[in-house]
């Protein structure tokens, strides 16, 4: 009988929910593996920003904004890829893009990522293919990858709304 009253007192839902829009300010921090062609070996980036994210509402829905860069991990040589990015959320449905700049401090290339996946506020799990914009030659990363990214929140409060 305390199995079932734990498990009831556990999993019941509240009285009330919140459909409160909130705003977030979030440290991201993020793992991408990075595949495809045209190199021979797949790659591990480290992803760490700041974003700002509108969540809430009845069905979950809301949109980020943030900073970011990647650094790789085992590159031949040392890389990093500032970039910048905006996602929208739907449920759990989340679509977004990125805008990167990858460099080794000899050559750079810019990025476009269009941004398909599930996640959150809080974390996403997504697919990230790469356009090349500047410099195709220079692959110092391959162009695709799989990214798991968490939000740690710094700062939440209500969104104000205008009272009609």
């Amino acid at each position: 009988m305390t199995l079932v009253g734990s498990v009831y007192t556990s999993f019941a839902q509240l009285p009330q929910r919140d459909y409160t829009f909130y705003t977030y300010t979030n440290f991201e921090a993020g793992y991408s593996y990075s595949f495809g062609e045209p190199n021979q070996r797949n790659f591990h980036l480290l992803s760490v920003g700041l974003n700002k994210t509108s969540y809430g509402g009845m069905h979950g829905a809301g949109y980020a904004y943030g900073i970011a860069s990647d650094v790789a991990l085992n590159t031949p040589n040392f890389t990093i890829g500032p970039k910048i990015n905006g996602f929208i959320y739907y449920q759990f449905f989340v679509i977004g893009s990125e805008l990167a700049l990858y460099t080794d401090f000899k050559e750079t290339t810019l990025r476009y990522i269009p941004i398909f996946g599930i996640g959150g506020e809080r974390g996403k799990l997504t697919i990230n293919p790469q356009v090349i914009l500047t410099n195709k030659n220079f692959e110092p990363i391959d162009r695709g990858a799989v990214q798991l990214t968490i939000n740690f929140c710094l700062d939440k409060r209500p969104r104000n709304r205008k009272k009609e």
